[in-house]
Protein backbone atom coordinates (compact mmCIF):
# COMPACT_ATOMS: atom_id res chain seq x y z
CA UNK A 1 0.00 0.00 0.00
CA UNK A 2 1.28 3.44 -0.92
CA UNK A 3 2.30 5.54 2.06
CA UNK A 4 0.53 8.88 2.40
CA UNK A 5 2.14 11.56 4.57
CA UNK A 6 -0.08 14.14 6.25
CA UNK A 7 1.24 17.67 5.87
CA UNK A 8 0.58 21.08 7.34
CA UNK A 9 -1.87 23.16 5.32
CA UNK A 10 -0.39 24.80 2.22
CA UNK A 11 2.96 23.04 2.51
CA UNK A 12 2.30 21.07 -0.69
CA UNK A 13 -0.88 22.73 -1.91
CA UNK A 14 1.44 25.71 -2.42
CA UNK A 15 2.98 23.75 -5.32
CA UNK A 16 -0.36 23.50 -7.16
CA UNK A 17 -2.09 26.63 -5.89
CA UNK A 18 -1.43 28.66 -9.02
CA UNK A 19 -3.11 25.93 -11.07
CA UNK A 20 -6.07 25.67 -8.69
CA UNK A 21 -6.64 29.43 -8.98
CA UNK A 22 -5.83 29.75 -12.68
CA UNK A 23 -9.28 31.07 -13.58
CA UNK A 24 -9.32 33.78 -10.92
CA UNK A 25 -9.07 37.34 -12.25
CA UNK A 26 -6.97 38.93 -9.55
CA UNK A 27 -6.95 42.22 -11.45
CA UNK A 28 -10.75 42.43 -11.31
CA UNK A 29 -10.66 41.40 -7.66
CA UNK A 30 -8.24 44.24 -6.84
CA UNK A 31 -10.40 46.68 -8.80
CA UNK A 32 -13.41 45.62 -6.75
CA UNK A 33 -11.61 46.12 -3.44
CA UNK A 34 -10.35 49.49 -4.62
CA UNK A 35 -13.89 50.53 -5.55
CA UNK A 36 -15.12 49.49 -2.10
CA UNK A 37 -12.33 51.34 -0.31
CA UNK A 38 -12.29 54.52 -2.40
CA UNK A 39 -15.32 55.90 -0.56
CA UNK A 40 -13.34 55.87 2.68
CA UNK A 41 -9.60 56.20 2.01
CA UNK A 42 -7.13 57.56 -0.55
CA UNK A 43 -4.38 55.86 -2.54
CA UNK A 44 -1.87 57.21 -0.02
CA UNK A 45 -3.33 54.85 2.57
CA UNK A 46 -1.18 52.37 4.43
CA UNK A 47 -2.49 48.90 3.61
CA UNK A 48 -2.17 45.45 5.15
CA UNK A 49 -3.35 42.28 3.45
CA UNK A 50 -3.96 39.43 5.89
CA UNK A 51 -3.64 35.87 4.56
CA UNK A 52 -2.17 36.96 1.23
CA UNK A 53 -1.35 33.45 0.02
CA UNK A 54 0.82 33.64 -3.10
CA UNK A 55 0.49 37.46 -3.17
CA UNK A 56 -1.17 37.51 -6.60
CA UNK A 57 -3.95 39.75 -5.30
CA UNK A 58 -1.41 41.88 -3.44
CA UNK A 59 0.44 42.39 -6.71
CA UNK A 60 -2.56 44.15 -8.23
CA UNK A 61 -3.54 45.92 -5.03
CA UNK A 62 -0.06 47.43 -4.82
CA UNK A 63 -0.79 49.33 -8.04
CA UNK A 64 -3.35 51.27 -5.99
CA UNK A 65 -1.64 51.21 -2.60
CA UNK A 66 2.13 51.46 -2.78
CA UNK A 67 2.42 51.19 1.01
CA UNK A 68 1.14 47.61 1.08
CA UNK A 69 2.36 44.85 3.38
CA UNK A 70 1.40 41.24 2.60
CA UNK A 71 1.17 38.59 5.32
CA UNK A 72 0.40 34.89 5.47
CA UNK A 73 0.76 32.03 7.94
CA UNK A 74 2.27 29.78 5.26
CA UNK A 75 5.92 30.52 4.52
CA UNK A 76 5.69 28.20 1.50
CA UNK A 77 2.93 30.28 -0.05
CA UNK A 78 4.86 33.51 0.43
CA UNK A 79 8.13 32.30 -1.10
CA UNK A 80 7.21 29.83 -3.85
CA UNK A 81 5.85 32.40 -6.29
CA UNK A 82 7.67 35.44 -7.71
CA UNK A 83 6.14 38.72 -6.61
CA UNK A 84 6.75 42.44 -6.81
CA UNK A 85 5.74 42.75 -3.16
CA UNK A 86 8.84 43.60 -1.16
CA UNK A 87 7.20 43.66 2.26
CA UNK A 88 6.06 40.09 2.94
CA UNK A 89 5.75 38.81 6.49
CA UNK A 90 4.97 35.29 7.69
CA UNK A 91 2.65 35.55 10.69
CA UNK A 92 -0.54 34.32 12.31
CA UNK A 93 -3.62 36.44 11.61
CA UNK A 94 -4.47 36.12 15.32
CA UNK A 95 -1.09 37.55 16.32
CA UNK A 96 -0.35 40.39 13.93
CA UNK A 97 3.21 41.57 14.71
CA UNK A 98 2.65 45.29 14.20
CA UNK A 99 2.52 48.28 16.50
CA UNK A 100 1.49 50.70 13.76
CA UNK A 101 -2.08 51.14 12.57
CA UNK A 102 -3.28 50.78 8.98
CA UNK A 103 -5.81 52.73 6.93
CA UNK A 104 -6.84 49.65 4.97
CA UNK A 105 -6.90 46.04 6.13
CA UNK A 106 -7.88 43.32 3.66
CA UNK A 107 -8.63 39.63 4.04
CA UNK A 108 -9.69 37.82 0.88
CA UNK A 109 -10.88 34.46 -0.42
CA UNK A 110 -12.61 33.08 2.66
CA UNK A 111 -9.57 33.40 4.91
CA UNK A 112 -11.80 34.15 7.92
CA UNK A 113 -13.51 30.79 7.40
CA UNK A 114 -10.27 29.12 8.48
CA UNK A 115 -10.99 30.47 11.97
CA UNK A 116 -13.01 27.47 13.06
CA UNK A 117 -14.41 28.70 16.38
CA UNK A 118 -16.30 31.82 17.37
CA UNK A 119 -13.59 32.52 19.92
CA UNK A 120 -10.92 32.63 17.22
CA UNK A 121 -13.08 34.79 14.97
CA UNK A 122 -13.66 37.18 17.89
CA UNK A 123 -9.90 37.27 18.61
CA UNK A 124 -9.24 38.13 14.99
CA UNK A 125 -11.76 40.96 14.98
CA UNK A 126 -10.09 42.32 18.11
CA UNK A 127 -6.74 42.20 16.29
CA UNK A 128 -8.32 44.18 13.47
CA UNK A 129 -9.70 46.70 15.96
CA UNK A 130 -6.23 47.15 17.42
CA UNK A 131 -4.59 47.65 14.02
CA UNK A 132 -7.13 49.81 12.17
CA UNK A 133 -6.59 53.57 12.11
CA UNK A 134 -9.27 56.11 12.97
CA UNK A 135 -11.10 56.63 9.69
CA UNK A 136 -9.66 53.42 8.26
CA UNK A 137 -11.56 50.35 7.02
CA UNK A 138 -11.33 46.58 7.06
CA UNK A 139 -12.83 44.68 4.13
CA UNK A 140 -13.13 40.90 4.01
CA UNK A 141 -15.14 38.23 2.27
CA UNK A 142 -16.70 35.13 3.78
CA UNK A 143 -18.15 31.94 2.38
CA UNK A 144 -21.71 31.14 3.46
CA UNK A 145 -23.64 27.88 3.44
CA UNK A 146 -25.04 28.19 -0.12
CA UNK A 147 -21.46 28.16 -1.37
CA UNK A 148 -20.72 24.90 0.44
CA UNK A 149 -23.79 23.24 -1.02
CA UNK A 150 -22.74 24.45 -4.46
CA UNK A 151 -19.30 22.85 -4.17
CA UNK A 152 -20.45 19.48 -2.84
CA UNK A 153 -22.64 19.01 -5.92
CA UNK A 154 -19.40 18.21 -7.76
CA UNK A 155 -17.11 17.26 -4.89
CA UNK A 156 -14.19 15.71 -6.78
CA UNK A 157 -11.55 17.64 -8.69
CA UNK A 158 -8.49 16.04 -10.29
CA UNK A 159 -5.64 17.50 -12.26
CA UNK A 160 -1.97 17.65 -13.15
CA UNK A 161 0.45 20.56 -12.88
CA UNK A 162 4.22 20.63 -13.39
CA UNK A 163 4.50 16.83 -13.19
CA UNK A 164 2.38 16.73 -10.02
CA UNK A 165 -0.93 14.87 -9.86
CA UNK A 166 -3.58 15.98 -7.41
CA UNK A 167 -6.98 14.90 -6.17
CA UNK A 168 -9.29 17.23 -4.25
CA UNK A 169 -12.46 16.21 -2.44
CA UNK A 170 -14.93 18.69 -0.94
CA UNK A 171 -17.11 17.71 2.04
CA UNK A 172 -19.64 19.67 4.08
CA UNK A 173 -21.22 18.76 7.43
CA UNK A 174 -24.36 20.94 7.80
CA UNK A 175 -24.77 20.03 11.48
CA UNK A 176 -21.26 21.01 12.55
CA UNK A 177 -21.06 23.73 9.87
CA UNK A 178 -17.66 22.42 8.84
CA UNK A 179 -16.41 22.40 5.25
CA UNK A 180 -13.39 20.26 4.39
CA UNK A 181 -11.18 20.26 1.32
CA UNK A 182 -9.04 17.14 1.26
CA UNK A 183 -6.03 17.18 -1.06
CA UNK A 184 -3.82 14.29 -2.19
CA UNK A 185 -0.73 15.46 -4.07
CA UNK A 186 1.62 13.01 -5.79
CA UNK A 187 5.15 14.00 -6.80
CA UNK A 188 7.18 12.46 -9.66
CA UNK A 189 9.22 10.41 -7.15
CA UNK A 190 6.01 8.70 -6.02
CA UNK A 191 5.65 10.49 -2.69
CA UNK A 192 2.05 11.35 -1.82
CA UNK A 193 1.06 14.06 0.65
CA UNK A 194 -2.33 14.73 2.19
CA UNK A 195 -3.64 18.06 3.41
CA UNK A 196 -7.01 18.55 5.08
CA UNK A 197 -8.20 22.15 4.96
CA UNK A 198 -10.97 22.79 7.48
CA UNK A 199 -13.23 25.82 7.37
CA UNK A 200 -16.14 26.93 9.54
CA UNK A 201 -19.24 28.16 7.75
CA UNK A 202 -20.71 30.84 9.99
CA UNK A 203 -24.27 32.06 9.73
CA UNK A 204 -24.66 35.44 8.05
CA UNK A 205 -25.95 37.06 11.25
CA UNK A 206 -23.08 35.75 13.39
CA UNK A 207 -20.58 38.02 11.67
CA UNK A 208 -22.49 41.15 12.62
CA UNK A 209 -22.58 40.28 16.32
CA UNK A 210 -18.91 39.30 16.54
CA UNK A 211 -17.89 42.44 14.65
CA UNK A 212 -19.97 44.66 16.94
CA UNK A 213 -18.62 42.95 20.07
CA UNK A 214 -15.07 43.83 18.94
CA UNK A 215 -15.84 47.55 18.89
CA UNK A 216 -16.26 47.62 15.12
CA UNK A 217 -19.23 48.41 12.92
CA UNK A 218 -20.41 47.09 9.55
CA UNK A 219 -20.74 49.94 7.05
CA UNK A 220 -21.53 47.80 4.01
CA UNK A 221 -22.25 44.15 3.30
CA UNK A 222 -22.54 43.09 -0.31
CA UNK A 223 -22.88 39.89 -2.24
CA UNK A 224 -19.27 39.33 -3.27
CA UNK A 225 -18.05 41.06 -6.45
CA UNK A 226 -21.27 43.09 -6.64
CA UNK A 227 -22.85 46.08 -4.95
CA UNK A 228 -26.06 44.20 -4.19
CA UNK A 229 -26.97 43.79 -0.53
CA UNK A 230 -25.66 40.56 0.94
CA UNK A 231 -28.02 38.11 2.61
CA UNK A 232 -28.05 34.61 4.14
CA UNK A 233 -28.85 33.33 0.64
CA UNK A 234 -25.65 34.79 -0.84
CA UNK A 235 -22.92 32.24 -1.61
CA UNK A 236 -20.28 34.72 -0.48
CA UNK A 237 -20.46 38.15 1.11
CA UNK A 238 -18.11 41.12 1.27
CA UNK A 239 -17.98 43.26 4.40
CA UNK A 240 -16.72 46.80 4.84
CA UNK A 241 -16.01 47.44 8.52
CA UNK A 242 -14.95 50.53 10.48
CA UNK A 243 -13.99 51.26 14.06
CA UNK A 244 -16.83 52.52 16.24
Amino acid sequence: MQKISVSKNYTHVADIYEHLMRKVRYDYWADYIYALASNYITEKATALEISSGNCKLARFLSAYYSKLIATDLSFDMLVKYPSNIKNKICCDMLRLPFKTKFDLLISAFDSVNYLTTKRKLAEFMQEVHNRISDGGIFTFDASLEPNSYKHIKHPIRKGSYKNLNYHQKSEYDPLKKIHKNIFLIQYPNGNVYKEVHIQRVYAFEEYFKIIEDAGLSVKECYESFTFKDGSPKSPRVQFVVVKR
